[in-house]
C-alpha cells in the first residue's frame, strides 16, 4: 500500500500466482506470507470456526485489535457484526487457504493480508522560502503568495504565485470557530511526534486505562505493541507528524504553523513502520483500538487515514471495518491516491477510497489554482472531492517544519474540516457530516468530471453560520500589499507601510517577524517600525499587517521579505527609540557625551526623526566636538547636511561624513544642528539627568568652533555614530 503522498519510487513486484487460482484473487498485488484475513457469519461458534481453519490449513487466529461491542446503528446491525481475525497459515499457502475458506458458507470473507507502502514527492533540494510560517499555509489562506510546485516527481519547481481565494475556505471559517478539544481526531498513520511543540498541547492524554494503557500516554502502537505511538518514519521525515499539523497544529501560539483546528485533541495510533509500509491486518488492528476508545468515552469523531493500497484487491475486511466505525457515530476519510489514474477503473483503482462506504469520504489532491495536479487520482463515481494537497508545509519530526505533496495532505484538510464543523454542530451523525462537506464544496471548471461534487473543499461554506458571517458585511481586503522601508542592517530602523486597502479602515495592525528560513513574531514588536537588532543578522525580516473598519478586521497581509539583515558598523551613542518626542526647534545644537571604547574611524552619525505633521523640509548636519572638562570643547567634525520633507516616513536618518574622522579611544560629545524652520520633525528621546548640553547656532553658519556655552536637559535623544574599529 503507498501513503496518499508522491516520490518516485519502485514499484512493488506483483507476486507471481499459482496456477488456476480464480479471477478474482489475479489481480492481487504483494500480500504478507503466513495471514489470512477471514470474517466468519453470524451465529459460527468458535469450535466451528475452529474446525474450519485446521480444515482448510490454518493453524490458529487471533482477533485483530481490542474487543468491542456491536452496534444497532446504521448499516451495520448488531447480528451482522463480523469479527475481523487473522488466521496464520503455511507462508507458501496464502492463496491457497483463501481459496478454501471461501468455498464454506459460514465464512463471510477470505483475502490475503495485503501490503502497503508510503510514496510522497520529496524534493532532492529544497530552498526554503522566507516567508512566516503561515504566509507558506497557501492552502488555508491563498493570497497569491509564491509557493514551490512540483515540476517533476522529486525537484520542486520555481515559486510561482498561486489565484487568490483558491484554497479550502480555513481562514474565513476562523471567525466563527478555531475548533474544540472535545472533538477527537483518530489519526491512523506512521505515529505522531507527539512532543513537538506546535502539536503537544493538542495531542490526546489517556487518562488511564483506554486500550490497557497507562495515564499520561498519547495513543498506541500496533506496530511495537506498546501505548508508545511515538513516529518513527524515515522516509518522509514523520509522515503522520506532518499530517497531524495539517489537522491540529496549534494556531496563535507565535511559532511555526496553524491547523485547520487551532485546538483540538489529535488520538494518533501508529499502524505504518519506519519505512511507512504495513498490512491490512495492522490498518484493521488499530481501527479497533480507536472503536474500543470510543466505546470506552472518548469522543472520537473523525479518523484520518492517508495511506492507500497500491495494487491489491478490495478487501471484505476493511469495508466492513469503515462500516463498523459509521454506526460508531465515526466519520472515515481517505486519500483517492497520487498515479494520475482514473479510480473509477477496477484495474487500477486505490483503496481504501474505492470502497464508498456511506460513512467515508475520499480526497483528492487539488493545487493552488484549484486544479489537479497531473499525479493526483480522480474518479467522477468514486472520488468525492479535491481539497489542498500539492506543496502544502507542515510540521515534521524532528521539531522542524517542511513540504509534502500528494493525497495525504489533502485527506487531513478534510479531516480536519469534519472537526471544525463538529466544533460548532457536535449532533451531526457521520453521514450528515459527510453530506455537509461534499454538499458545500467550491465548484470550479477543472474538477468537473473528475471527482462527484465537481469541487474543491470549501470549510466556510460547510460549517454553519460561516457564509452568513462572511457576508454580514465586508472587511478590508488588501488592494497593494504593504512594504517595508529601511537598510536590513543591525542598529538600523525599518519602517512598515500599510499598503492600500478597501472598505476604508480606520486603524493597522503590525507584527514583525524573523525569518530563517521559517518565521516566528518577534515579541513585542508590533508597531509600525522596528530597530533591528543582533538576533536578526542572518535572517530576513517581514511584517504582517491588518487593517480593521467597523465590520471586523481583515485577514493579514504580508511584506516581501526584507534582505538578509547583515551586521553593521559597530556604534556608540543611543540607537534605540526614545518613548518620547520633541519638536525641532530651528537653528539648535545640541550634544551628549558617550565613550568610544576603541580608536575608530566614524563614518556617520544616525539620528532618529518623526514628522509632526506640519508641512515644509527640515535641514540637520551631525556634529561632534571633543571632551574639554566634563562639557563639549573643540570641533572635531561635522558632517554633510541633510534636507528632510514633511512627507517623510518617521525612522533612522544618515548624516554621513565626507571623509571619516580618525578617533582615539575616549569620551566624545555627539549631536546635531537643526535647520532655519521650526517644528517639522520631532526628536525621540528618553529621560535621562543632565544628559543634553545644547546652545543656539545659525545652522548657516556652521558648527561654532568650539561649542560654546551649553545649556543642560535631561534629553538623551536618539543619535548615534557608527565606527569601523583600527
Amino acid at each position: 500500500m503507498r501513503l496518499g503522498l508522491l516520490k518516485r519510487v519502485v514499484p512493488l513486484a506483483m507476486l507471481a500466482l499459482a496456477v488456476g487460482a480464480p479471477a478474482a484473487l489475479a489481480a492481487t498485488g504483494p500480500f504478507t506470507p503466513g495471514v489470512v484475513l477471514v470474517g466468519f457469519r453470524p451465529g459460527v461458534t468458535v469450535g466451528q470456526r475452529y474446525a474450519i481453519e485446521r480444515a482448510a490449513g490454518g493453524d490458529g487466529s487471533r482477533r485483530l485489535g481490542p474487543a468491542i461491542r456491536a452496534t444497532g446503528h446504521g448499516r451495520v446491525r448488531s447480528q451482522e457484526y463480523l469479527e475481523p481475525l487473522a488466521l496464520r497459515v503455511p507462508n507458501t499457502q496464502v492463496l491457497a487457504v483463501v481459496r478454501r475458506l471461501k468455498r464454506d458458507r459460514a465464512v463471510a470473507y477470505a483475502e490475503p493480508d495485503y501490503l502497503m507502502q508510503a510514496d510522497a514527492i520529496v524534493p532532492k533540494t529544497v530552498v526554503m522560502p522566507n516567508d512566516p510560517s503561515f504566509a507558506l499555509q497557501w492552502g488555508s489562506d491563498n493570497i497569491g503568495q509564491s509557493i514551490p510546485f512540483q515540476s517533476s516527481e522529486e525537484v520542486l519547481g520555481a515559486s510561482t504565485p498561486g489565484t487568490p481565494g483558491d484554497d479550502d475556505g480555513a481562514a474565513r471559517a476562523w471567525q466563527v470557530s478555531t475548533g474544540s478539544r472535545s472533538i477527537v481526531i483518530g489519526e491512523v498513520d506512521t505515529g505522531v511526534e507527539y512532543t513537538h511543540p506546535d502539536l503537544a498541547a493538542n495531542i490526546w492524554s489517556n487518562p488511564g486505562g483506554i486500550g490497557g494503557c497507562a495515564a499520561g500516554t498519547h495513543g498506541y502502537s500496533v506496530v511495537s505493541d506498546t501505548c508508545n505511538p511515538m513516529d518513527t518514519d524515515t522516509t518522509y521525515n514523520g509522515h503522520g507528524t506532518h499530517v497531524a499539523g495539517i489537522m491540529g497544529a496549534v494556531g496563535n501560539n507565535g511559532i511555526g504553523v496553524a491547523g485547520i483546528n487551532w485546538q483540538t485533541t489529535i488520538l494518533p495510533v501508529k499502524w505504518l513502520n519506519s519505512a511507512s509500509s504495513g498490512s491490512t491486518s495492522s490498518l484493521i488492528e488499530a481501527l479497533q483500538w480507536l472503536l474500543a476508545a470510543k466505546q470506552a468515552g472518548v469522543n472520537v469523531r473523525v479518523v484520518n487515514d492517508s495511506a492507500v493500497f497500491y495494487g491489491t484487491a478490495s478487501s471484505q475486511a476493511l469495508s466492513n471495518e469503515i462500516d463498523t466505525l459509521g454506526a460508531n457515530g465515526i466519520l472515515f476519510v481517505t486519500a483517492a491516491g497520487n498515479s494520475g489514474d482514473d479510480n473509477d477503473n477496477l484495474s487500477v483503482r486505490r483503496y481504501p477510497c474505492g470502497y464508498d462506504r456511506p460513512t467515508e469520504i475520499c480526497v483528492t489532491a487539488s493545487n493552488d489554482h484549484d486544479e489537479l495536479p497531473s499525479w493526483a487520482n480522480y474518479g467522477p463515481n468514486t472520488v468525492n472531492l479535491a481539497a489542498p494537497g500539492a506543496s502544502i508545509y507542515s510540521t515534521l519530526r524532528g521539531d522542524k517544519y517542511g513540504y509534502l505533496s500528494g493525497g495525504s495532505m489533502a485527506s487531513p484538510q478534510v479531516t480536519g474540516a469534519a472537526a471544525l464543523i463538529l466544533s460548532v454542530k457536535p449532533t451531526l451523525s457521520p453521514a450528515e457530516l459527510k453530506a455537509d462537506i461534499v454538499d458545500n464544496v467550491q465548484t470550479v471548471p477543472a474538477l468537473s468530471g473528475k471527482v462527484i461534487s465537481g469541487g474543491v473543499l470549501d470549510v466556510c461554506k460547510a460549517l454553519p453560520g460561516c457564509e452568513s458571517q462572511a457576508s454580514a458585511g465586508s472587511r478590508p481586503a488588501w488592494i497593494t500589499p504593504p512594504t517595508i522601508t529601511g537598510t536590513a542592517q543591525s542598529g538600523q530602523t525599518l519602517s512598515a507601510n500599510p499598503g492600500t486597502w478597501s472598505e476604508s479602515p480606520y486603524a493597522y495592525g503590525y507584527q514583525w517577524l524573523r525569518c530563517n528560513p521559517g518565521c516566528s513574531n518577534i515579541t513585542g514588536e508590533t508597531g509600525q517600525t522596528y530597530t533591528l537588532a543582533s538576533a536578526d543578522v542572518g535572517s530576513t525580516i517581514r511584517v504582517l499587517v491588518t487593517a480593521t473598519n467597523s465590520v471586523g478586521t481583515s485577514e493579514g497581509a504580508y511584506t516581501q521579505p526584507s534582505a538578509v539583515v547583515v551586521a553593521g558598523a559597530a556604534t556608540f551613542g543611543k540607537t534605540n527609540v526614545g518613548a518620547n518626542s520633541q519638536a525641532d526647534p530651528a537653528n539648535l545644537k545640541g550634544v551628549s557625551k558617550y565613550a568610544l571604547p576603541t580608536a575608530g574611524s566614524v563614518s556617520k552619525l544616525s539620528l532618529y526623526l518623526q514628522p509632526t505633521g506640519s508641512s515644509g523640509q527640515q535641514s540637520f548636519r551631525g556634529v561632534v566636538y571633543a571632551e574639554s572638562n566634563g562639557a563639549p570643547g573643540a570641533l572635531l567634525g561635522s558632517t554633510n547636511p541633510l534636507t528632510v520633507s514633511s512627507t517623510s516616513a518617521a525612522g533612522w536618518y544618515e548624516l554621513p561624513f565626507a571623509a571619516a574622522l580618525k578617533l582615539a579611544a575616549g569620551n566624545y560629545w555627539i549631536g546635531f544642528i537643526s535647520g532655519t524652520t521650526s517644528e517639522i520633525f520631532a526628536f525621540r528621546y528618553d529621560t535621562v539627568s543632565s544628559a543634553l548640553d545644547y546652545n543656539t547656532n545659525t545652522f548657516t553658519t556652521g558648527a561654532s568652533n568650539p561649542f560654546g556655552t551649553p545649556t543642560t536637559l535631561s534629553y538623551e535623544i536618539s543619535l548615534y555614530a557608527s565606527y569601523t574599529a583600527e
